[in-house]
């Protein structure tokens, strides 16, 4: 098959038929609105799909398509023509419908930064990053993707309203979890990691597909089987994947949906209470299962009394932080093993496994070695902005649609206290864009 793609004659043929194929599907999506709304779900459901967890998704050629290639040091020129030249032909084909759709723009962009002033900073910072980056072409090339998937993010959020993001989100996370039963990866421990890469971050996505699932199952009566269905598979997928956090986060997860029903009752100002005290209690019993309980941790969940060692390290992370506290060390600028004994990381371990951390094992950690305390702090004021807006938003919506917000901000901040992936090239990072972005425009004048 490879020498066949090596001949010329093969290679235009092929090119040609490509091309006709592009042109048929130009012209069916500029004549037909509601097949380039399709169409444009596809290919976002594809992006998504593709950016899926921390890492992104491993099956090819998926895994050709994460942003992430345009920045890592070993990506071919191929791999980078090949992904840029796949995105280009997504926007042709897009063009008729993107014509109509950016003509408001503008006017969206700016009620974004008015009514949520604290991400486009944060934003800002990013763009600037490279300025006080010991590697600014590193930092420049990262801080590109991170606002592009931004970017794709803020016009999704601009064009969908939450009952078609609700389904978005379900789908890539079904599509996601017939993969990884196809192909569930287990690793030498026995643990699927599925097409996720990593053990943590499949069991996590497993847990909020579950979730999603059965609360479709609860709102959609002809759909109840089906999700029943996934639901369990998800469940399964969880048990599969050995992470003993991820089976916190199911707890938390089911019990905050039950929460809000008894919550968009209440009066706002109380309902922003009761949420925060629920997020407290939720962090909180999430840190006294896995680094307290020691009959739990080590017979139940398969864990150690330290977090598999984090909090060995993360003290080392914080004074590190500390050397450069208000903007730290730029986008990329701090996990840099590719510069050896200069990469600013290069003296964290863990003193009794001679572990070497490939990131802080905590999102908002990660963050701050990145953009500093204030780059955090901004993170911070908008995250507790988005669970204003999201109780807003609940007492007055519909369910299921109106607790989506607070789910997603739930599933947020409870996998990157273990994890990453909050501020990176991953569908965390894009679904924190998007719940901002849309809570911004649904609760503009009513906060």
């Amino acid at each position: 098959m490879k020498e066949l793609l090596k001949d010329p004659f093969i290679l235009s043929l092929l090119a040609a038929m490509a091309l006709i194929y592009v042109l048929l599907i130009y012209q069916a999506i500029a004549r037909n609105p509601k097949l380039a709304l399709i169409a444009e779900k596809i290919f976002a459901g594809i992006f998504i799909f593709s950016i899926s967890g921390a890492t992104g998704v491993t099956i090819m050629p998926f895994k050709k398509l994460h942003p992430q290639n345009l920045a890592n040091q070993n990506t071919t020129a191929m791999t980078i023509i090949l992904q840029l030249s796949i995105y280009a032909v997504f926007l042709i084909l897009l063009s008729p419908r993107l014509s109509q759709t950016f003509k408001d723009l503008l006017r969206a962009v700016v009620r974004i930064i008015i009514s949520g002033p604290y991400l486009a900073v944060l934003l800002f910072l990013i763009s600037l990053s490279l300025f006080w980056s010991d590697t600014p072409s590193a930092t420049l090339k990262t801080s590109l993707i991170i606002l592009e998937t931004a970017a794709v993010a803020i016009y999704i959020s601009k064009e969908h309203k939450w009952d078609s993001l609700y389904s978005l989100i379900r789908f890539v996370g079904l599509f996601v979890l017939l993969y990884s039963l196809a192909k569930p990866s287990a690793g030498s421990d026995g643990n699927w990691t599925g097409i996720l890469g990593h053990k943590n971050q499949f069991s996590f996505f497993m847990a909020q597909t579950a979730v999603l699932w059965l609360v479709n199952a609860l709102y959609s009566p002809k759909q109840r089987n089906f999700s029943m269905v996934i639901f369990l598979l998800a469940l399964i997928g969880v048990q599969k994947g050995g992470s003993g956090a991820s089976k916190v986060l199911v707890i938390v997860l089911f019990s905050l949906w039950g929460y809000l029903g008894a919550v968009k009752k209440l009066p706002v100002r109380v309902a922003f209470v009761s949420v925060i005290l629920f997020l407290i209690v939720s962090i909180c019993f999430g840190m006294v299962i896995l680094n307290n309980l020691e009959a739990i941790v080590v017979d139940g969940l398969g864990k150690d009394m330290t977090l598999t060692g984090r909090t060995d390290f993360w003290p080392q992370i914080v004074d590190k932080i500390n050397e450069r506290p208000l903007l730290g060390y730029g986008v990329a600028g701090f996990w840099q093993p590719w510069r050896g004994i200069d990469n600013p990381a290069a003296n964290i371990i863990i003193v009794k496994s001679l572990f070497k951390p490939p990131h802080s094992h905590n999102g908002f950690l990660d963050l701050a070695c990145d953009l500093g305390w204030g780059g955090l702090a901004l993170f911070v004021i908008s995250f507790f902005s988005n669970i204003a807006k999201g109780v807003v938003y609940l007492t007055r919506a519909k369910m299921p649609e109106a607790g989506l917000p607070l789910l997603l901000l739930t599933y947020i901040l409870m996998t990157n206290l273990t994890e990453t992936g909050v501020f990176a090239v991953s569908s965390i990072w894009f679904w924190y864009i998007v719940v901002t972005v849309r809570l911004s425009l649904d609760t503009a004048g009513k906060t």
